[in-house]
């Protein structure tokens, strides 16, 4: 796995849309005028389930969505490396993103594969700008956690509901909560993090899991 591309490590600083312009409007013709853009590959008419096409999708198809996401990187920001986590077993695990699969399923034609592309950079921007207005609907005051527990439960409540929701539940979504999670502290200036447990149980005893932030960002 190349780091650099994996939306599993990205930060709430890495992702914020405050921080980082982009415009749908623009978007598809920013997309088709990328280097990998010109060598869309094009996938073999072959059973799925025959080794050939495995082996295509990791000589072919892998490397060029890489070389997609690199360039996406390059232009808009780390943050879009996102548009590739998509549900349940993708190219990455349990991620909001419905509009791309995996290059054996997502490739088709270049039109057709860049309008993926497009729709899922689009969709990946979207669940940012929508946990954006999320966090800040429940502002957290570090100096006074305290006194804020019930805000602090239903923030965090609610934000593991949106997660189920975008996710699916499919597999591996529990990573992408707790990331979301820590992005919730991270935008309030605290340091803690989600415990490993979270999300597991589909969201019951989540709360108690949290680690609540402390004043001066410690835990």
């Amino acid at each position: 796995m190349i780091v650099e591309l994996s939306p599993r490590f990205l930060t709430w600083d890495d992702v914020d849309p405050a921080r980082h312009f982009f415009s749908s409007a623009s978007a598809p013709q920013v997309v088709r005028s990328l280097g990998p853009a010109l060598r869309v590959p094009s996938r073999p008419d072959i059973p799925f389930g025959d080794p050939a096409m495995s082996a295509w999708s990791r000589g072919e198809g892998e490397p060029w969505a890489n070389a997609m996401s690199h360039a996406l990187a390059e232009y808009y920001g780390r943050w879009s490396v996102g548009w590739r986590w998509a549900h349940d077993e993708g190219d990455f695990d349990g991620g909001p993103v419905g509009y791309w699969c995996c290059p054996r399923d997502s490739i088709t034609t270049p039109q057709e594969t860049l309008a993926r592309v497009v729709a899922a950079l689009c969709e990946w921007r979207e669940w940012l700008e929508s946990l954006a207005r999320w966090f800040d609907a429940y502002p957290l005051d570090l100096t006074a956690v305290e006194d804020q527990r019930i805000l602090w439960e239903r923030a965090a409540r609610n934000l593991i509901l949106q997660v189920t929701d975008r996710t699916g539940c499919g597999s591996g979504w529990h990573g992408h909560c707790r990331q979301v999670l820590t992005w919730f502290l991270s935008r309030w200036g605290g340091r803690a993090r989600p415990r490993a447990g979270i999300g597991r149980r589909g969201g019951r005893g989540a709360v108690r899991e949290l680690d609540r932030p402390r004043p001066g960002g410690g835990r």
